[in-house]
């Protein structure tokens, strides 16, 4: 029997089927609900449907990508404004690389 992926983030075990609702990802980031609130302003994460606040829900994947966000801007300084934009750019150059890697097969990697 299959099992669902884990994503472990800083020995807290997040299921990946697993919903987080705001309060829940702020704790695991270690950042207070209003400045998550300004990464989904920025389009850095995005609830799984929009609608009320008090009723947003987050994937597991948000987590690494917020953390990731935190650490651009804290150790590269960039803007929170430009956060989105490099996150997306970072995606699909893993995505590419990852493609470059299948095509190549194993004996040329």
């Amino acid at each position: 029997m299959r099992k669902e992926p884990i994503i472990v983030v800083d020995c807290e075990i997040v299921e990946e089927r697993e919903a987080l609702r705001l309060h829940e990802l702020a704790r695991i980031c270690g950042l207070p609900a209003e400045q998550v609130m300004e990464f989904v302003d920025l389009g850095v994460i995005e609830p799984l449907e929009p609608g009320s606040i008090r009723h947003w829900r987050f994937a597991a994947s948000a987590v690494p990508r917020l953390q990731r966000a935190m650490r651009l801007q804290r150790d590269l300084g960039i803007e929170r404004q430009a956060l989105a934009l490099v996150l997306d750019l970072l995606d699909e150059m893993e995505r590419m690389r990852a493609r470059l890697a299948r095509l190549q097969g194993p004996s040329e990697a």
